[in-house]
């Protein structure tokens, strides 16, 4: 247990202590009410009797008193009216069968505090196997978070000197060797870069009314400034309700994909906007190498399901399967899909699809040949190219 836990545990568990003493004194007087009315009524003392255990058993049922004061209240209601009985027998009142009612009762309400005692300790044993599974969890998130913030600056360190030693070498086998070594880090860099992405995805459940194009700016500024490459911001959804910490990880994830398959020099192309329905279309086009045909097609269908594999990946070395497979979830939790397509820039667009209650003008994507490719960022709203601010 965490320091102060169990304080904030007990406390917890106050109010529920209170309700229970509550019912037991609540029980108790009127078990005496009841006694004395047997006494004082011979002949009608199976009517109170009767009352006052059905109590008891309402009573217990709703909140399980301690141990003491269950077995207490037994004994003495059984002791007390069952004196009771004992006496109107004596007198003539009753018939000694009437006795029998002692022992029955006495039993009956045993068996049920024996179950309803079963059933509160195995809830309680379940409440603390849950507790500890979600302590587990917590726990093993948090080590995942701090060893994946851990590993980026000895990355980060590790590919410059990488760098530097690829640059001023010469030998061609120690060139092919250090460019293994570099694609070696490279991977771990990028496991480590969607294991915090993933991590931020499960911690965030909020919905707010997010400007999606504002957003993909700012992925994109972050991602220009530090990447060699032509970029197209190509914007126009607007707002919309969901999560804008998972709308940064579904860009980050394709950006990342995108950069991996195109060369310096290269376009890539971010783009939000809205399809006929008005359900709003985020994702990242590229000019790399493409895909097929046919793979598009399984990706798409295979896009409509909740899962962590990344397609895409299925002949690099990077098997870590937390690229798509996290885009894809944020996409099907909103009821909506992952889709691959081919695009106009010549290699992928690989976008999600998200039903939308509003509905907006759809942006249209402007050709490159009408953009340019010059600046090293273009900006598109609503087929319009516009000033961009300064990527850098």
């Amino acid at each position: 247990m965490r320091p102060g836990t169990g304080g904030r545990h007990l406390h917890r568990h106050e109010p529920l202590q209170r309700m229970a003493r509550s019912t037991y004194v609540a029980w108790l007087v009127l078990a005496l009410v009841c006694s004395i009315v047997m006494y004082n009524l011979p002949g009608d003392e199976t009517i109170p009797y009767h009352i006052a255990w059905a109590a008891f058993a309402l009573a217990f049922g709703a909140r399980v008193w301690s141990r003491t004061q269950t077995w207490a209240a037994l004994a003495g209601f059984t002791l007390l009216t069952g004196g009771i009985l004992v006496l109107r027998v004596s007198e003539g009142v009753l018939a000694w069968q009437e006795t029998a009612e002692i022992p029955l009762m006495s039993l009956l309400m045993g068996l049920l505090v024996w179950n309803v005692r079963r059933r509160q300790d195995a809830l309680t044993t379940s409440t603390e196997l849950a507790q500890r599974e979600l302590q587990r969890v917590a726990d093993q998130v948090l080590l995942t978070r701090l060893t994946s913030h851990e590993l980026r600056s000895p990355l980060t360190i590790s590919t410059g000197y990488l760098r530097l030693l690829r640059e001023s070498e010469s030998d061609p086998a120690r060139v092919a060797d250090l460019d293994i070594v570099r694609d070696e880090v490279e991977r771990i860099s990028r496991t480590s870069e969607r294991l915090l992405r993933l991590i931020r995805l499960q911690g965030d459940d909020g919905l707010e009314l997010v400007d999606v194009d504002a957003v993909a700016r700012e992925v994109l500024r972050r991602w220009a400034g530090v990447t060699d490459r032509e970029w197209v911001l190509d914007v126009g959804a607007g707002e919309a309700v969901g999560s804008a910490e998972r709308l940064r990880v579904v860009l980050d994830t394709l950006v990342e994909n995108a950069v991996r398959y195109t060369e310096p020099g290269q376009v890539v192309r971010v783009h939000t906007g809205r399809d006929a329905q008005g359900g709003l279309v985020v994702g990242v086009a590229d000019a790399g190498r493409g895909i097929g045909a046919d793979r598009r097609a399984a990706l798409t269908e295979a896009g409509a399901t909740a899962g962590f594999t990344d397609p895409l990946e299925a002949d690099e070395r990077s098997q870590t399967g937390l690229g798509l497979g996290i885009v894809r979830s944020v996409a099907v939790a909103r009821g909506g899909r992952l889709v691959v397509d081919e695009a106009p820039e010549g290699g992928v667009f690989v976008h999600i699809r998200v039903p939308a209650p509003d509905h907006a003008t759809s942006a249209h994507p402007v050709p490159l040949a009408a953009t340019g490719v010059g600046p090293r960022v273009v900006t598109v709203e609503h087929g319009r190219p516009v000033p961009a601010p300064h990527a850098t």
